[in-house]
């Protein structure tokens, strides 16, 4: 709170409870307006009970009743003509004696209807009502006080009305009560006026002190106040401006001194940043150069293992099929000495019984059938194996992308099939009506290898948890517009997207230390975006598999064989 609000509030406060004693002291001049009435009328009418009560003592042994009641009688009409007042005087048993209105005398008092006359004949209180009656609408207030004879003994009740003494006392109470708020009201209007130019004179200059702070706080500190009063406010202004004045010099040489710094700092961060930016690119290049040396090694040690399975196994491929002719030829001919000599020389059939001839006639064929389906699937690994190599084709040359996934896939065999600890990963071909594009086949083929490999991994990992009970890659392709799209998929349990987002960065991997380098995603991602002009996306989310979609440009401009260039991961 403020402090001009406080000041405020204080006299307010002040002011309030100024109204509030007015109010009080008002309210307790009613009561004692009331009280008085009430005393006044309850003097009054014990001075009549005494004299009419002494009065009719001094009769009561010589005169009859009648004439005392008479006398009784007299007495009331009297006072009625002076004060002009309804009076009344009762018995014990409230049968009214006298009365000014002659016509109820001798009948019983019944107009108190809480029988408060009754109440002070017995115990002998005086005691005030309001009776309500025709001629009286509105109420008419009486008080009753005790009825007594000269030796104290309780005959009866006079009953007096005070209306005029409660009204003229209500009167004089309500001027005072008028005078009173009157009074109240301009001390409180006084106390707020006061109390408003007080708080001005002093929340103004606080004010001017506040927002020259403020300024100050901003960096103002041009800031000046100009309060020239002789009290602790305008001692405080001057300590500010002081202050002020050694801010702004301590401020000016501190700029120097920043400027000078930050100077030493912006040549210190550029040398950091080019030093950080030559380590990633002195880094990325070593990766590179040690991927490369792999693959070639690898490229070269494959296509040399290729090369001489190749030439043993064209040989004993190509002389299968004589091998078959010729012995279709020697079992023909020893069907013909079986059908023109059915009955051979004893040693020949012998010879014919130890050879089993028979069996080796119809298990002679099977094994030469099994033979060439043994060297047509060398020969097909062989195949596979020079094709992922793609030493023959390392320029940027047309290929097919289908012929790359099935070497990949053929290579791979071996992960794929069924295991002592899970089932056989099962591999469905979706594949589309695609064209051969040129690219670097071999580059494609690493690209393939590292996408299905993490799929494989994944998916082991998944089966070990008990979360994939049957697992599976769907590889699937397609013509869109000018470009083809490659889509593997899994079953797995999925990527988050935090993991996501840093997926294709280099070094970055969730495989246990010695598995995997972190590296594999990150070389595709160069492979498929800086040298073909492709993109590399990983859609994923928990418990929903993993499907890396890769995009190739149908048609592409040969690319410089310079060194891989800033890349923007797919987020």
């Amino acid at each position: 709170m403020k402090i001009s609000q406080k000041l405020i509030s204080g006299i307010l406060g002040i002011a309030t409870l100024s109204v509030i004693t007015g109010a009080i002291n008002a309210h307790q001049q009613l009561k004692i307006a009331k009280y008085i009435a009430q005393q006044e009328a309850e003097e009054v009418a014990g001075l009549v009970a005494y004299f009419v009560s002494h009065e009719l003592d001094e009769y009561h042994e010589m005169e009859s009743r009648d004439k005392m009641l008479a006398e009784l009688q007299d007495h009331v009409i009297s006072l009625h003509k002076r004060r002009q007042r309804d009076l009344e005087i009762v018995d014990r048993n409230k049968i009214i004696l006298a009365d000014v209105v002659p016509e109820d005398i001798g009948t019983r008092l019944d107009r108190d209807r809480n029988n408060e006359v009754g109440k002070t004949i017995q115990d002998g209180i005086p005691r005030t009502y309001i009776e309500f009656s025709p001629e009286y609408p509105n109420g008419i207030r009486l008080i009753a006080v005790p009825f007594k004879t000269g030796k104290g003994e309780r005959i009866g009740a006079v009953i007096l009305e005070y209306t005029p003494l409660y009204e003229a006392a209500l009167a004089t109470a309500h001027k005072n009560i008028v005078a009173t708020s009157v009074i109240s009201l301009a001390c409180g209007i006084l106390a707020l006026l006061v109390g408003y130019l007080i708080s001005r004179s002093i929340s103004k200059p606080i004010k001017q002190l506040q927002q020259a702070v403020v300024n100050l706080s901003e960096g103002k500190l041009n800031t000046r106040v100009n309060i020239c009063s002789q009290d602790e406010i305008g001692e405080l202004a001057t300590s500010f401006n002081k202050m002020a004045d050694d801010l702004q010099h301590s401020r000016d040489e501190l700029v120097n001194a920043n400027e000078q710094l930050r100077d030493e700092i912006v040549e210190r961060q550029q040398t950091e940043a080019e030093l950080q930016q030559a380590l990633k690119d002195l880094q990325k290049t070593q990766i590179q150069l040690i991927q490369s040396e792999k693959m070639s090694s690898l490229g070269q040690l494959v296509a040399g293992v290729a090369h001489e399975i190749n030439n043993p196994v064209n040989f004993i491929y190509g002389n299968l099929q004589h091998t078959d002719d010729y012995t279709q030829q020697l079992l023909l001919l020893i069907k013909l000495y079986q059908n023109h000599y059915p009955n051979p020389e004893p040693e020949i059939q012998n010879a014919n019984e130890e050879a089993d001839i028979e069996y080796l006639i119809e298990d002679l064929p099977k094994m030469l059938t099994s033979m060439k389906m043994g060297a047509k699937r060398i020969r097909e690994i062989v195949l596979s194996l020079r094709i992922f190599s793609r030493l023959d084709e390392a320029e940027f040359k047309t290929a097919d992308l289908h012929e790359g996934i099935d070497s990949t896939l053929l290579i791979l065999q071996h992960r794929l099939k069924l295991q002592n600890n899970r089932p056989e990963i099962k591999v469905i071909k979706e594949y589309g009506e695609i064209p051969q594009i040129q690219c670097f086949a071999g580059q494609m083929n690493q690209v393939f290898m590292h996408i299905l490999t993490n799929a494989i991994d994944a998916l082991e990992d998944c089966f070990q948890k008990e979360l994939c009970p049957n697992p599976l890659i769907r590889i699937s392709s397609l013509q869109v517009n000018e470009n083809i799209i490659i889509r593997i998929v899994d079953n797995g349990v999925g990527i988050s997207e935090e993991i996501q987002s840093r997926l294709f960065d280099p070094f970055f991997t969730t495989k246990p230390v010695g598995k995997g380098t972190g590296m594999g995603l990150s070389i595709s991602y160069q492979i498929i975006t800086d040298k073909h002009g492709g993109s590399l996306q990983c859609i994923s989310s928990p418990g929903q598999g993993a499907e890396f979609v890769i995009t190739i440009p149908i048609r592409v401009a040969k690319p410089a064989h310079s060194s891989v260039g800033d890349r923007h991961a797919y987020r």
